[in-house]
């Protein structure tokens, strides 16, 4: 997979087999042909869509300022919100932590003063251990909404080597790239 810095500029292939198996999506080749499309560049993210129709899915993308600790070997890091609007989803919120959670982690996010608790894929297994959603999807407007508000946003996880992680990301532009894809995904 490619890091996040590069998927600005780069050939988006990869991200959207990387997204589809995230997502729970089987990328077939129709889908490989219609590579992610880069909707606009926001500050410190970025929006995104591909498919069309009832599998068309939009998505914003930031990958983190600051990642803690230092020298931890870790894989590609990067927060998501994704609309699929064919299935009737929108504001999905996930993040890949670059590395396999342990499977007692408890990620969890904090905007502002406001905790949202979530959930790794680890009994999922595969790529999906790389992974974490919200807890509670009836949180996911009030994120959305924090994350539009916000200035900063820090995501906690614990590896399965048992490696405690702070990532911190900066939120200018998150609200643009996130307006970007309601107009996209409607």
């Amino acid at each position: 997979m490619l890091k996040c810095t590069r998927l600005f500029a780069a050939p988006l292939l990869v991200m959207t087999f990387a997204v589809a198996g995230a997502l729970g999506l089987a990328a077939t080749p129709v889908q490989a042909a219609d590579a992610p499309k880069l909707l606009g560049k926001f500050d410190d993210w970025a929006a995104y869509a591909y498919g069309s129709g009832k599998d068309r899915i939009c998505y914003v993308l930031s990958e983190p300022k600051k990642q803690e600790p230092k020298g931890a070997t870790r894989g590609d890091v990067y927060f998501m919100v994704t609309h699929r609007p064919g299935r009737n989803i929108s504001n999905e919120v996930s993040m890949r932590v670059g590395y396999p959670f342990a499977d007692t982690s408890k990620p969890f996010a904090t905007i502002d003063q406001d905790r949202y608790q979530m959930f790794s894929g680890v009994s999922e297994g595969g790529e999906h251990q790389n992974w974490a959603w919200l807890d509670n999807a009836k949180d996911e407007g009030k994120m959305v909404k924090a994350l539009r508000a916000g200035s900063s946003m820090i995501i906690k996880g614990t590896s399965s080597r048992k490696t405690l992680t702070t990532d911190t990301y900066s939120l200018k532009g998150s609200s643009a790239a996130l307006n970007k894809i309601d107009s996209a995904c409607k």
